[in-house]
């Protein structure tokens, strides 16, 4: 298995997943997000979307553009 570059992928080993958030769910003790990944699966292209992930798991890369 291999990742978007080309890296053999083993198990353990830490990735990032590029990916931009589509929804905010604010709760009163937390916040979940869903997101759509920035690139496409193999083989289809497709982006995958991963439902309610709390916020507190998730660390800001870049801002959204005004």
């Amino acid at each position: 298995m291999h990742d978007k570059n080309g890296s053999e992928l083993k198990l353990g080993d830490t990735v990032l997943i590029p990916a931009r958030i589509t929804q905010l769910s604010p709760g009163e003790d937390y916040c979940n997000v869903q997101l759509e990944t920035l690139h496409g699966r193999r083989p289809d292209g497709m982006k995958e979307t991963i439902y309610a992930i709390n916020t507190g798991v998730v660390v800001l890369h870049e801002k959204a553009s005004a």
